[in-house]
């Protein structure tokens, strides 16, 4: 299938859907015991149409971002929309610099669609932005953006930035609501920004979600939990999302997420009804 893209007002555009590789190659020390079954399903996720990959240096302790290169080294690299995070331990000028162009090697490619701030670092903010704006003009990164910022440190970091920062990928789903009750979601909004959301099914807990809400949903639109779930996100204005597959039944369910946009009066009420809501992130709240 192809998956839908959504476009900012300055022209920046990407698809709604994204393969997030989290957990491939290891968490953070590198594990290579289930690499060929990894690889296999990053190339099913691009056999059935998904194109954006969305990894880390801090993955598997560099070795995800090696899991995907071979992935993706029989597809054309315009293909693809490819995505990877500056780890937090950089914070300087010059350890940036090589920490792109290493994660650039890994992946055997020449440049990335975007570049991330993986965590905040406030008492590094400046040198930091000030160097992924380097990395653009350097054409090693098409676009930058930031990962798990606050409303307010992402006030500032659009301050400090002559790049537009196009993304703030964050901990966001029908359960873990921060970026809704702190004001992030239509900040994003209002700055032309978008907000990607990742584990969009909470490792797998929406989809056995049978609440009468959920159920009510489901039933409108003849989808599973986990398909409304991931549209109740995409379906949001400026609102996209990652999600980690490691099964093709998995990601065939996913996908039927796609391609289709729920009412506005069910994204509402899955906001407000929707049991069991949490206000801050159990894995990385905002900073």
């Amino acid at each position: 299938m192809e998956i839908p893209t959504k476009k900012l007002k300055n022209g920046f555009e990407m698809p709604v859907y994204g393969f997030g590789i989290w957990g491939v190659g290891g968490r953070f020390e590198r594990d290579e015991s289930n690499d060929a079954a990894e690889v296999q399903a990053l190339k099913g996720a691009l056999e059935e149409g998904v194109t954006l990959i969305d990894t880390a240096e801090l993955y598997g302790d560099t070795h995800g971002e090696e899991l995907v290169r071979q992935a993706i080294q029989d597809t054309p690299r315009e293909k693809i929309f490819l995505i990877s995070k500056l780890h937090r331990d950089h914070v300087l000028h010059d350890d940036i610099l090589e920490a792109v162009k290493g994660s650039l090697a890994r992946l055997g490619t020449g440049y990335l669609d975007l570049y991330l701030v993986h965590f905040p670092n406030l008492e590094h903010l400046e040198e930091v932005i000030e160097t992924m704006n380097e990395i653009v003009d350097l054409g090693l990164a098409r676009h930058i953006g930031v990962c798990n910022f606050s409303k307010e440190t992402l006030a500032q970091a659009i301050q400090l930035s002559k790049h537009p920062i196009v993304l703030n990928q964050v901990h966001y789903n029908l359960v873990y609501r921060e970026p809704e009750l702190t004001g992030l979601v239509e900040f994003c909004r209002e700055h032309d920004i978008f907000l990607q959301a990742w584990r969009p099914v909470q490792k797998g807990i929406l989809a056995d979600n049978h609440s009468q809400v959920m159920k009510g949903v489901c039933e409108k639109y003849a989808k599973t939990p986990a398909q409304i779930a991931i549209n109740w996100l995409i379906s949001q204005d400026g609102v996209i999302t990652i999600s980690k597959t490691s099964h093709k039944e998995h990601l065939m369910e996913n996908l039927g997420a796609i391609g289709w946009e729920m009412e506005s009066e069910d994204i509402e009420r899955l906001r407000k009804e929707f049991p069991g809501q949490q206000a801050v992130s159990d894995a990385v709240p905002l900073g």
